[in-house]
């Protein structure tokens, strides 16, 4: 198969949906699929450049603005090219993306990686208003991948007119490995870890303040970059004394690797996810997770199974939360692989399977509109 993947950005920006469609984009291409990511270019990044066996290709933005930026070019490209590719899977209802996929007319898979409101009041003004037009992706699409239970009932709920198309494909898990030469033993003080991009909507700031509040020496490490770090570094200095606090920004897989690999927990505060990617991946690799309880994070512990290490908590109740991270990080790490749930790989063949129903399906509606 010849596979458009498009999404607002890719490698080396972090985020969920840029994990998930290189996790996607990767296992396509070893698998023997020819790839190429279709995204906007930020920075001085290369027009065009290889991932592995993955082609990316990033277009410049006419409109950069951080809520809906929109790049001419990209649609063009899809329109001009859609000859070179079966399918195109766009990414991100929350982004212009999707409308570029759709227009190039190919069979059309949409991931929406769905939050239901925008990350700030703006933006929540925003996602009402772009609600009309945004809809237009789900009309348009052969296929609708949700990446949790809970993400598809808010789908059904917001679009009860796709209901038919929806399926449940979640993101999968890698288990991270310590570096080469490197031992999988937990440092001698506890390791707090939280992964993702620093938006205020994400709560890091709650995650410090149950930080400060633990007995027990451990050290919080913040990997990851965006818009809220330096307020968070600022609410880090006012927090006063404790326990030691790293932000690392962006870091190389390697190094994130020996993170999960020696992490005792890793925490999330967010408000809202489609999924919770660094949390399976914690699990997977042998950390507790202390999560707040939305929705995507009870779906993931239910289908981590009864029993698994998972806290589900209220990140604005301190002593809670705190209380919580205490218990976990004192319990320790668990041996890596002992929760089960979905790898990249077989989310990756379940995947290339609906591209080839949504492909096929297409070649017959074709073929009877030629008759």
């Amino acid at each position: 198969m010849r596979i458009a993947q498009v999404t607002p950005s890719y490698h080396p920006r972090i985020g969920g949906v840029e994990t998930h469609v290189r996790r996607l984009a990767l296992g396509f291409a070893e698998a023997g699929e020819q790839v190429t990511v279709i995204t906007h270019q930020f920075g001085g990044a290369r027009a065009e450049e290889w991932d592995g066996k993955v082609r990316v290709l990033r277009f410049p933005l006419a409109a950069r603005s951080r809520n809906y930026p929109i790049s001419p070019a990209m649609f063009h490209y899809l329109k001009s090219h859609a000859a070179g590719f079966d399918v195109v899977h766009g990414h991100n209802y929350h982004s212009i993306v999707g409308h570029a996929a759709a227009g190039s007319r190919l069979p059309f898979v949409f991931t929406p990686h769905y939050n239901a409101t925008g990350h700030t009041w703006f933006r929540t003004k925003l996602h009402r208003l772009y609600r009309p037009i945004g809809a237009r992706q789900f009309a348009a699409a052969d296929a609708v991948i949700c990446v949790s239970d809970a993400e598809r009932q808010l789908l059904i709920r917001d679009f009860p007119g796709a209901a038919a198309k929806m399926v449940t494909i979640p993101n999968g898990t890698d288990l991270r490995r310590p570096a080469a030469g490197r031992d999988a033993d937990p440092a001698q003080t506890p390791v707090l870890l939280t992964v993702g991009r620093l938006e205020r909507y994400k709560n890091v700031d709650l995650v410090i303040d149950a930080f400060r509040a633990l007995q027990d020496e451990a050290t919080l490490v913040v990997v990851g970059d965006g818009p809220d770090r330096d307020r968070l570094e600022r609410h880090v200095r006012a927090t006063g004394s404790g326990g030691p606090i790293h932000f690392t920004g962006r870091v190389p897989d390697p190094v994130l690797d020996d993170l999960f690999a020696r992490a005792s927990v890793v925490t999330s505060a967010s408000d809202h996810e489609a999924f919770g990617l660094t949390l399976a991946d914690g699990l997977a690799s042998g950390a507790r997770v202390v999560a707040s309880a939305i929705p995507a994070h009870v779906d993931l512990a239910r289908r981590a199974g009864a029993g698994s290490p998972v806290a589900l908590v209220d990140p604005r109740n301190a002593r809670q939360f705190a209380a919580a991270l205490e218990t976990s990080l004192r319990a320790g790490r668990i041996q890596a692989g002992d929760v089960t749930l979905p790898t990249w790989a077989e989310i990756v063949a379940d995947t290339r399977e609906l591209y080839s129903r949504v492909i096929a399906e297409g070649q017959s509606a074709r073929a009877r509109g030629a008759v």
